[in-house]
């Protein structure tokens, strides 16, 4: 299926101030990591004047008419979820969005193209886009993250292509130098990226937050959320519920998208841990900005956690495990646990203290550097203009 939805303002938006964006998946609504940095990418574009022409896969997820009002032009195309393909030298997740009315739409203009994500950059470097600035954002380094899927996935076959992806990846991982630039959205990745490929630029996560505005005093109950239908996420939630929560008796919140059955049974046995599933975006925003601690646990880095980003803008204290920030320069803004009896002890500590003024200011400061919408749409736009010989 292709459809195309025209915008009436792609007329009154001056040519040297449009982009291509191609993205993985429709991102909208933005209720999960990889999604919710492109949508406030295309807002923040959006308010520095500029017209995002969006083309998406469509897998699971409907069209959208907010996508439709904030772009100039949106294009779905269907992802094909060919077998054959697991049998293929390539990336599934990258021939699977192999699409040759993308590539003919792309060639239509000589604007920039933003790909979004290692998926779906089966074009970069095609001969017709030669004369094109193409940026690539990475999400995470990719062959390390299904590496870390197929560690934790129990299903033997989901496993399996997990590891195999992970092996393919890590080979397809070389097109990146085809691009004119690598948007990376951690200092971690920019180091590995750039000591790789040379190019790339830290451009930090894209979110709903303007600012900072974790609520002073205290909440009354701990929160434990993501998007649980990720083998990774999934069992990092787990073994805090089986062996963290049971030492405690404080209120505590399992709330995100798709809650396995494990984690089900797991909370249903503790009469002080409650399960909320896909709760909505306005419900988990009020979540987050009412509990007094944000649990958050991950057992490998991996780019940089949304979750992580909105707990520091919208909730009070933070616990994570030193893989959620390792390499974000945001240490310095979190309790870091490394065991069961940090966990404890950290959250036995700061279900007493209230949170501050002076630790609201403290996290604005850093998280300018790192996840200020305007800042890193400003480090897109310079870029451009540069590539454009415009500064």
């Amino acid at each position: 299926m292709f459809v195309l939805i025209f915008q009436a303002q792609m007329t009154e938006t001056p040519e040297n101030k449009i982009v291509h964006l191609v993205s993985f998946n429709v991102p909208y609504p933005p209720d999960y990591g990889g999604v919710m940095d492109v949508f406030y990418k295309i807002a923040a574009l959006k308010r520095k004047g500029v017209g995002v022409i969006l083309h998406c896969f469509s897998y699971g997820r409907p069209r959208s008419r907010t996508l439709e009002k904030e772009c100039l032009r949106v294009y779905y195309y269907k992802r094909e979820l060919n077998l054959f393909y697991l049998v293929r030298h390539d990336p599934f997740i990258v021939l699977s969005r192999n699409n040759m009315e993308l590539l003919s739409n792309l060639k239509a203009d000589n604007h920039p193209i933003i790909f979004e994500g290692l998926h779906t950059t089966h074009f970069l470097g095609h001969p017709s886009l030669a004369n094109r600035m193409t940026m690539v954002r990475t999400h995470n380094i990719e062959h390390l993250y299904y590496s870390n899927l197929a560690h934790t996935e129990k299903n033997p076959f989901r496993k399996l292509f997990f590891l195999s992806e992970a092996h393919k990846l890590e080979r397809y991982e070389k097109q990146l130098s085809k691009a004119s630039l690598l948007l990376t959205i951690s200092p971690g990745d920019t180091d590995y990226f750039r000591s790789k490929y040379g190019k790339a630029l830290f451009v930090g996560p894209f979110h709903p937050a303007e600012e900072c505005r974790s609520l002073n005093g205290k909440g009354d109950y701990i929160l434990l959320h993501g998007d649980f239908s990720t083998p990774e996420n999934n069992a990092a939630a787990l073994s805090l519920i089986k062996e963290v929560a049971p030492q405690w008796k404080y209120r505590t919140v399992i709330a995100g998208k798709r809650p396995s059955e494990e984690i089900r049974k797991a909370a249903a046995g503790l009469r002080h841990v409650k399960v909320i599933p896909n709760p909505s975006i306005a419900q988990m925003s009020e979540l987050i900005m009412n509990a007094h601690i944000c649990l958050l646990n991950a057992t490998q880095p991996s780019g940089m956690k949304l979750k992580l980003i909105n707990a520091l803008c919208s909730g009070r204290h933070v616990i994570t495990s030193a893989p959620v920030v390792n390499g974000t320069r945001l240490e310095s803004l979190c309790n870091i646990a490394a065991g069961t009896d940090d966990w404890i002890k950290l959250a036995d500590h700061l279900m007493k203290e209230d949170f501050t003024s002076e630790m609201k200011a403290k996290r604005n400061l850093l998280l300018c550097e790192v996840a200020d919408n305007n800042v890193n749409v400003t480090k897109i736009l310079e870029s451009i203009n540069r590539h454009n010989g415009l500064s």
